[in-house]
């Protein structure tokens, strides 16, 4: 962006975040993320489903333990080491 100046100046901004869960197939899936990245938890699943919207917050609840208890610990290195998809 530029100023009256016409010099390039930065400004800051609110980033948009993405949410952790989504509608589909008649319920709701929850992703659990580190970062931008969504880690798969079995090694393949990436998301729970769930069949109402009011049962997304115990398992986000339920993530929360398990990042607390250490047992995300593996799924947030296998997400850390994945390279980029090229373009």
């Amino acid at each position: 962006m530029t100023n009256e100046q016409g010099e390039r100046v930065q400004v800051k901004t609110q980033r948009q975040v993405k949410p952790w869960f989504f509608e589909q197939d008649h319920g709701w899936y929850v992703q659990c993320r580190y970062g931008a990245r969504v880690l798969l938890m079995d090694g393949k699943n990436n998301a729970a489903f769930v069949s109402k919207l009011e049962l997304v917050g115990a398992v986000l609840d339920a993530f929360r333990a398990a990042a607390q208890a250490g047992e995300l610990d593996q799924a947030i290195a296998r997400a850390a080491e994945r390279k980029r998809a090229a373009k």
